[in-house]
């Protein structure tokens, strides 16, 4: 498989955190998302991961880098402009030759990826679609399938009258390489809102894992709250085996950081210096 992380989106909903940092580095228990996210391709053996970024791109790229150190190759494309959740996919379609894991940059998961894998070639599936028990399934992407698993319909944020279930879309999806040869799509393009529906038109088999793994999306200050609140207590398959891939290091240049002091200490300073860089207090994040 190879992992594809969508880091390029611009976070308005969790600002002014976001105004100076790109979302996928805002800092969770002393390590931004983006390490979490990497940490899921990694202990799902993915080696190879692309990353698409756009907002304040410079940040992310000089923190995760091309990933040799770390037993990864990190790859980037890089939008000029928003392109969506599938935009920049299209526009690439020549670097997949094989499945694509592909992972939200705005969510703190464990999923396992391999069951995930093996449950989509058992089925024979075009696109799979991680889907987990949501408390507001109001806010996502609500799936309705088949007793077979098939998605029949996929509604975006539905009325109460309509949520017959509550498993909504954790925008992790694994997909064949083919879609991007045998569909043409240009510009800014969703997957659920574009993609989905043309494949569910022509009868294609788009199928949905439900996963009782971890999964939260932290695109608001109540869920990032909440997800530090939980990682302090302990997540397993997150807290208990995540190691620190990606430390801060001087890789980072004093203007990202905003600081023109010499080297600081890892161990207290990655924290406070992500957080400073955002312009927020600890008594602003920690619960």
């Amino acid at each position: 498989m190879i992992g594809i992380l969508l880091a390029g989106g611009r976070g308005k909903r969790l600002r002014p955190i976001t105004d100076r940092i790109p979302k996928p580095m805002v800092p969770l228990l002393n390590k931004p998302l983006l390490d979490y996210n990497l940490n899921v391709f990694k202990m799902n053996g993915i080696s190879r991961v692309i990353m698409t970024v756009c907002y304040k791109k410079e940040i992310i790229q000089q923190h995760a880098g091309f990933g040799q150190q770390n037993g990864l190759d990190i790859q980037y494309i890089e939008e000029h402009k928003p392109l969506g959740t599938a935009g920049s996919l299209f526009a690439s379609s020549g670097l997949f030759k094989e499945t694509l894991a592909v992972l939200s940059g705005d969510a703190l998961t464990n999923v396992p990826l391999r069951h995930v894998y093996d449950f989509h070639k058992e089925k024979g599936a075009r696109i799979t679609i991680v889907t987990a028990m949501a408390e507001r399934p109001e806010q996502f992407g609500v799936c309705l399938t088949d007793q077979k698993g098939r998605l029949l319909s996929l509604l975006e944020k539905p009325s109460e009258a309509h949520l017959w279930t509550n498993q909504v879309s954790t925008g992790i999806y694994l997909i064949e390489p083919s879609l991007f040869e045998e569909y043409f799509f240009q510009g800014e393009v969703d997957f659920a809102k574009d993609v989905f529906p043309a494949l569910l038109a022509n009868q294609e088999p788009i199928y949905v894992y439900e996963t009782n793994a971890y999964w939260q999306d932290i695109g608001t200050h109540r869920a990032y709250k909440l997800a530090e609140k939980r990682l302090k207590r302990g997540i397993p398959g997150i807290t208990s085996r995540l190691t620190p891939f990606y430390p801060l290091s001087n890789t980072f240049s004093a203007s990202v950081l905003q600081e023109k002091s010499g080297h600081l200490e890892r161990s207290d300073s990655y924290s406070s210096m992500l957080k400073k860089q955002a312009g927020i207090s600890d008594e602003k994040v920690l619960l």
